[in-house]
């Protein structure tokens, strides 16, 4: 009887609005999945499927707008194809897709929002994947209290993407965040232990501030070309190279904070230059160590804050 009461909430018309289902991942296939909820819900939403048990698919939304997945307590997404498919939950060409509470684990990625979606991701773990936790392409992201840790090689990589960003914590991936023509709002970040850079930015705009950065193998923030590059009371410390290190024809300004204890490895400068960089001057007290120079008045390119 409760299988017949499951699946007549699960069959639902197509025509519906506003709908809430509930997926009890542990039930059997295929009224034990996500992806089979999907087939019978409206695209354009809303909808909330409310999802509980371990999870173990790998999920495609594909042209959906306003859906919401929400973990109930211990709820877990984990990848089913050993690695065969790109990523745990794939998001192409959806607007107003929020990803809540969930564990998700292992495959290739955790999450990959694709193809010009509109990516809300609220108080997750993403973990344990082959190669990013998080992989955006063309899309908007926004992270609130997430978890992104132990990823082997990237815990977030963005391409052409605009990311806002609360509370997200970068630990123990091989690389923290590498953001590729893009920008980037963050604030209250924790960054420790990656193994090598926490942060790696290039051609890109890219703010964070009241985050702390510390104990990574390479730099804290690597602005290596082409940044716009504002930091506004960060703490920055116990990092491999440079706590900082702003790249050639790049502008750094710097609203408070701490870049000191840096480069205990290489030996490398708490502040770093490039040979073209442009530095605003607000430095002063910030830092252990530097080799930046202030540039002549010709290369500074320095905007009002």
């Amino acid at each position: 009887m409760k299988r017949i009461l499951a699946l007549a909430v699960i069959f639902i018309p197509l025509f519906a609005n506003a709908v809430n289902v509930t997926v009890n991942c542990n039930l059997p296939a295929p009224i034990g999945r996500i992806s089979f909820a999907l087939k019978f819900i409206n695209p354009q939403g809303p909808n909330t499927i409310t999802v509980m048990g371990t999870c173990k698919e790998n999920l495609t939304i594909q042209g959906f707008d306003r859906l919401t997945l929400i973990a109930k307590p211990g709820a877990v997404i984990t990848d089913a194809s050993g690695g065969q498919q790109n990523a745990v939950i794939q998001i192409n060409d959806s607007r107003r897709i929020s990803i809540e509470g969930f564990t998700i684990s292992g495959g290739n990625v955790g999450v990959a929002c694709y193809d010009y979606s509109l990516c809300r991701l609220s108080g997750n773990t993403i973990t344990g994947t082959a190669q990013r936790g998080v992989d955006i392409s063309d899309s908007d992201v926004t992270f609130s209290g997430d978890v992104i840790k132990n990823n082997a090689i990237q815990g977030v990589y963005a391409t052409r993407t605009h990311i806002v960003a609360t509370n997200l914590t970068l630990q123990e991936n091989l690389n923290g965040l590498t953001l590729f023509t893009g920008t980037l709002v963050g604030t209250g970040w924790s960054v420790s232990n990656n193994t090598q850079d926490a942060i790696f930015v290039a051609s890109s705009s890219f703010q964070l501030i009241d985050s702390n950065i510390s104990s990574n193998g390479w730099s804290g923030i690597d602005a290596t070309d082409l940044v716009d590059l504002s930091l506004e009371n960060n703490t920055v410390t116990g990092n491999g190279y440079n706590g900082v290190f702003v790249g050639d024809n790049s502008v750094a300004w710097f609203g408070g904070g701490s870049y000191t204890g840096n480069g205990y490895v290489w030996g490398a400068p708490d502040i770093g230059c490039g040979a073209n960089y442009s530095l605003a001057k607000n430095i002063a007290g910030l830092y252990g160590t530097t080799n930046c120079t202030v540039p002549q008045p010709a290369a500074v390119r320095v905007q009002s804050k």
